[in-house]
């Protein structure tokens, strides 16, 4: 059995997994929430180095864990990207990723340029927009970008590929390519913004923090990129953008399955958990 989870319930599973976040991170993925809850463009950076992708505002690599299927197809997308910013000093190149069942409720199309900030730095201002239409749309998409996918019949065979385009391509092309127009909804006031990180690094309760979220209008109609749908046996999440789940630290990996009710946990960083956050089942080691 499955169900369409609310963005609310959903930013509520991430919270406690938000309390040990950098600041300057919080921020970000709090406007990421408002963004892909109201299916306005998401703007985030990638910083390149010694030969790997980092977060732009923590520099913690981009590590995805490639246990499950998605996760083993994001990793060879992200080897792929990695490979692509390496060999080129500039460029532009596209990421479509298809929905799929209980893990991404909608489409998601991601935009990746290179920019040189220095002779010794590379970043890459990346942009993502959701949409919402069939997941074989993703295949006419990508037959536009490149005719010899025409034949081909599995959005999955997209999942770990990178399409390269023009430099000049840019916001108004990814979004003619989807069929999508660009939201006019303004973003939150960095008041709003500092108003929610303070309630969940002061260790306020989710589900409270989750429905101010909403109330304020920083969490709209729409699932997030991940997670918007559970099943009663798994959940699996992996994602470049919302949370970079993937992330270790010194006990492991902070995601992870509980063995009673088989949803996935996202635990705070550095803190170990007792007991599941969904079903409340003993999870120590």
């Amino acid at each position: 059995m499955t169900y369409i989870e609310s963005p609310t319930k959903t930013i509520e599973r991430f919270i406690p997994s938000w309390r040990h976040t950098q600041k300057d991170r919080l921020n970000q993925e709090i406007i990421s929430a408002f963004n892909e809850t109201h299916r306005h463009p998401d703007k985030y950076k990638f910083k390149f180095n010694n030969e790997k992708l980092v977060d732009y505002l923590t520099d913690t690599e981009i590590n995805i864990d490639s246990s499950t299927y998605l996760g083993k197809k994001d990793a060879e997308l992200l080897n792929v990207l990695t490979s692509w910013v390496s060999e080129n000093e500039s460029g532009t190149a596209i990421w479509i990723s298809p929905a799929y069942e209980s893990a991404y409720p909608c489409n998601k199309i991601t935009m990746y340029k290179i920019e040189a900030d220095s002779p010794n730095e590379k970043t890459t201002s990346n942009i993502t927009v959701l949409f919402d239409s069939p997941k074989n749309h993703t295949l006419q998409i990508a037959a536009k970008l490149n005719p010899s996918f025409d034949d081909i019949k599995d959005p999955e065979t997209l999942r770990n590929k990178l399409f390269v385009v023009d430099g000049d391509f840019n916001l108004a092309g990814l979004l003619e390519l989807v069929g999508e127009k660009n939201s006019e909804i303004p973003t939150p006031s960095s008041q709003l913004v500092d108003y929610f990180v303070g309630l969940i690094q002061s260790g306020m309760d989710a589900e409270f923090v989750a429905q101010q979220m909403d109330q304020k209008g920083i969490v709209g109609s729409f699932s997030v990129s991940c997670g918007g749908l559970e099943s009663s046996s798994s959940l699996e999440k992996n994602s470049l953008t919302i949370n970079l789940t993937g992330q270790e630290d010194r006990y492991g990996s902070l995601s992870f399955t509980c063995p009673k009710c088989g949803t996935t946990n996202i635990r705070p960083f550095g803190r170990l958990l007792q007991n599941c956050m969904h079903c409340g089942g003993d999870v120590r080691c």
